[in-house]
């Protein structure tokens, strides 16, 4: 049902998301929370009503909010309930001190969608918007209660178990770790997941919708099921993947080898990659524990970066798929790796990166030109019109700015610089994320060094009196990455998670401040959670 500009109907849609509420609390399953509605900036072709972020203002203050304070006042409201790309957008028209809605909200809901057609962006986008949105809603005043919270996400199209390739699906178990880590640094409260447990190709969905979840129900695989068991609905075998599922097409043993359990196969469940990737921080990481300072750092001493040791003129980590059009550009401490190697063109004047995506494909991508509207970061873009060209002027003491060219001349209020993270960073810090944009050629940040062996380009901006907080370029994050938390209900009092997306280990001490607490490797392609006190 939606919305529409008349009393009767605004009452309607009121009334029926409280009985809504009251009928599955005579169940004995009463609800925590609700969004007024589900991706409201989509007109979707299943169940769904577009809104603004003005008319989702007046529905709550006007209707929901009043009525669910009357019937269900331990119900919370959170709004918005769609991408990152306008999360901000949102809260301030809904939350700023004027609005006669803030009082009802108890939050705000995102989802983890890069909002296009390249799924394989999703996940990847808006973790700097997360950081302005802390540093919003404390512009606004809003009290330190509001709840931020991840509540969909999923990959599509189809399962990692219908596709078959192993690569999808520890890439996709990757990005969920990445994501999860990334926005509770932000200061996030939770994160979810879109489903408990779906069909072997991501369904049933009445309109093919068919995307991942953690667990799939796959009877037919189980050791009792009998000859005959079909693999899905009848309905579901007439869709387009409804009989291409290269997973009913391999052996237990082979699923097995490729990281879905034959134990659970052998009831009739397919435990996917993702399952695993998650519960290394969601069993650990209990409801009531609080991120706080982590961040990855090359060791002090030996000259070199984490994947690439001193003397090595090769960044490594392997290939990398993050070389793709609308990663954002950020900076983090270098790492050595592929994730930081940009070609600087003296012919085109592109800055490019190369590698791959997960489906095997080279990529190929330019440095943009503007600053985009959504994200307020420089974006890789196409390396054709919209890509930026780009001159070097030396500053001196092998330090360089970087300026955007248009045509014959070159405008000094256009060098890259770095883009302070909304709220300092959150747990990462002012290092860990923080955007590369374009600003004033007069400021500090506008200073670069730029390798031309490695196609590194680094910043001492946040150089202090303790450490000289060197930070390089980076295509949207670096290979190794870390979450730390306090854990009172936890296993342990304090939990770190540790994630290796390289194809090379990683050696590692793990610091509190100057005291080293365990060393250790983190393999290639791999999670770690290591649990202290």
């Amino acid at each position: 049902m939606c919305v529409v500009e008349r009393r009767t109907g605004t009452q309607r849609q009121r009334g029926a998301m409280s009985k809504f509420l009251t009928a599955y609390e005579a169940l004995g399953l009463p609800f925590w929370s609700l969004t007024v509605q589900n991706e409201p900036e989509f007109a979707a072709p299943w169940e769904a009503c577009a809104y603004t972020a003005e008319v989702q203002k007046d529905f709550v203050a006007h209707h929901l909010g009043p009525r669910l304070k009357d019937d269900h006042p331990d119900v919370k409201i959170l709004i918005f309930d769609h991408n990152k790309d306008h999360v901000n957008d949102w809260v301030e028209e809904i939350m700023n001190a004027s609005s006669s809605a803030a009082e009802f909200v108890d939050g705000t809901a995102y989802h983890w969608y890069a909002g296009g057609m390249d799924r394989l962006l999703d996940g990847a986008l808006g973790t700097p918007n997360m950081h302005r949105l802390q540093h919003k809603l404390q512009k606004l005043g809003i009290h330190n209660d509001h709840i931020v919270i991840g509540s969909e996400s999923c990959h599509c199209p189809t399962t990692a178990y219908a596709g078959g390739s192993k690569e999808i699906s520890w890439a996709r178990a990757e990005r969920y770790a990445h994501t999860i880590l990334a926005d509770l640094a932000a200061g996030s409260h939770g994160w979810m997941e879109w489903n408990l447990i779906l069909d072997g190709i991501g369904g049933p969905n009445h309109l093919g919708n068919l995307c991942e979840t953690t667990l799939l129900s796959v009877p037919h695989r189980a050791m009792d099921a009998t000859i005959d068991a079909s693999p899905l609905p009848h309905f579901e075998l007439q869709q387009p993947m409804g009989n291409i599922s290269m997973g009913d097409g391999r052996t237990r043993e082979e699923l097995n080898a490729l990281g879905f359990p034959a134990s659970f196969l052998d009831v009739g469940i397919a435990v996917q990659p993702i399952y695993f990737y998650m519960g290394h921080i969601s069993r650990y990481v209990r409801p009531g524990s609080t991120a706080v300072m982590g961040l990855v750092h090359p060791a002090s001493g030996d000259g070199g970066d984490i994947f690439m040791p001193e003397g090595q003129g090769v960044p490594g980590g392997g290939l990398n798929d993050l070389a793709k059009t609308g990663i954002e550009l950020t900076v983090w401490p270098c790492e050595g790796s592929t994730r930081q190697q940009f070609k600087w063109d003296d012919v085109t004047r592109n800055i490019k990166v190369h590698g791959h995506d997960w489906l095997g494909n080279p990529t190929a991508s330019c440095v943009g030109g503007t600053v985009d509207s959504d994200f307020h970061g420089l974006r890789l873009v196409e390396c054709d019109d919209k890509a930026g060209k780009f001159g070097f002027r030396d500053i001196g003491n092998s330090t360089f700015q970087v300026l955007l060219e248009s045509g014959l001349r070159t405008s000094k209020d256009h060098c890259l610089v770095i883009e302070h993270l909304g709220n300092d960073g959150g747990s990462y810090g002012r290092t860990g994320g923080a955007q590369v944009s374009l600003g004033k050629c007069s400021h500090p940040s506008a200073e670069w060094i730029i390798n031309p062996v490695t196609g590194e380009a680094s910043s001492l901006y946040f150089k202090s009196e303790e450490a000289e907080n060197r930070v390089c370029m980076t295509t949207g994050w670096p290979f190794l990455q870390v979450g730390a938390f306090l854990t009172p209900e936890g296993d342990a009092p304090q939990t770190v998670v540790l994630l290796n997306e390289a194809s090379q280990s990683a050696n590692y001490a793990l610091q509190d401040e100057n005291e080293v607490l365990v060393t250790g490797m983190i393999p290639p392609r791999s999670i770690q959670t290591i649990t202290i006190g």
